[in-house]
This record gives structure tokens, C-alpha cells and sequence, in this order.
């Protein structure tokens, strides 16, 4: 007599998967949760690292200007003990263009006139190269000190350098105060 095998196949115990086939919701979401942290840390850095960039420009800019005026007041040095290159308004935000006067005399300038002139030049390109663009002069004796003021945006309000370079006189209360770059230049 046979003796009969037993079926196997239907009685076969399943052994359970070592391997995951898929990525299940949760995960996902907390993959793209993490890189969201990611991608909005770069765009904030990439923001002020442009803000930055534009207020050293700026910065640039005014020490420029400020060399360009302690020059022109180094070739007229009778112009400057005189006096002539003082400059102690309050700021002004103005964008309008100043007058450069001329020489009463067109085969000499005086000092005080071509001091005029250099202010008024200075004026003038101040404010086509900075927003805001403003100076005071003031004479020390055989020194000059030279304020640059300018407006800066106002997504650069926080950043930590403030008005302190300003001269407090020429800073009026109302509004946002400018940025300001001191220069002490020696004839």
C-alpha cells in the first residue's frame, strides 16, 4: 500500500519580507518638512547677503566722495581756512539737482568761489550716486570733518550699524535717520 505524501504547497507558512518595497506618507511629509528648513535658510541668507553687498557699496561709494572732497579741499587751502567748504544744514533727503555757480570773474575765481563750486559738485554727485546723498563740513583748525549721510532701505533697518558716525545737529527727528560715514581728513 502507498502510503500518501502530504500536500505541502497548501499548508506552505509564509516568512515575513525583510525589505520595505515603499516610502510611506509620514515620511515623505517629513522629508520635505526638513527641506523646506533648508531652502527657506538659503533664500534668507541669500537676501542679506545682497542687502549687504549694497550697503557696502554704499559705504564705498561715500568714503569715495569724502576723499574726493578732503582732495579738493587740500588744492584750495585758502578756500578751506576761510571757511569756505563749512557745511552745517540739516539733512535733506532731496533728489533735486543744485545750481553750480559760477565765477564772478572769468579769468579768476576767488576761493570762496571755487569752494562753492566744489560743494555745489559734491551736492550734485551725491545725490545721483547715493540714495538720500547729503554732507557737512565742518573746519577743526587745520582739519576738516566730513559727514557722507545717506538712506539706506528699509529692509536694511536692522542691521547694526546706525547713526552713530552722525553729526547729532545735522539729524532731524522726524523720519528714518540716514546712514552716515565719518571722515577726519588732515591738511
Amino acid at each position: 500500500m502507498a502510503t500518501q505524501r502530504p500536500n505541502l504547497t497548501n499548508n506552505r507558512v509564509r516568512a515575513p519580507r525583510t525589505y520595505q518595497s515603499g516610502s510611506t506618507l509620514l515620511e515623505v511629509l517629513i522629508a520635505m518638512l526638513v527641506m523646506s528648513f533648508g531652502i527657506t535658510g538659503s533664500a534668507l541668507l541669500m537676501a542679506a547677503t545682497i542687502q549687504y553687498n549694497k550697503t557696502s557699496l554704499h559705504r564705498m561709494v561715500a568714503l569715495q566722495i569724502a576723499t574726493q572732497l578732503a582732495e579738493s579741499m587740500r588744492a584750495n587751502t585758502d578756500g578751506f581756512m576761510a571757511d569756505a567748504y563749512n557745511r552745517t544744514e540739516a539733512y535733506s533727503s532731496s533728489r533735486a539737482a543744485v545750481t553750480v555757480p559760477i565765477c564772478a570773474s572769468w579769468a579768476r575765481c576767488t576761493n570762496s568761489e571755487i569752494a562753492n563750486i566744489d560743494k555745489a559738485q559734491l551736492a550734485n554727485t551725491l545725490r545721483l550716486s547715493l540714495p538720500g546723498g547729503d554732507f557737512n563740513v565742518l573746519r577743526d583748525g587745520k582739519r576738516a570733518d566730513i559727514w557722507i549721510m545717506w538712506m539706506e532701505p528699509s529692509s536694511a533697518a536692522s542691521m547694526a550699524w546706525g547713526t552713530g558716525a552722525c553729526r547729532a545737529s545735522a539729524i532731524t527727528d522726524g523720519g528714518d535717520p540716514p546712514r552716515c560715514l565719518y571722515l577726519r581728513a588732515a591738511l
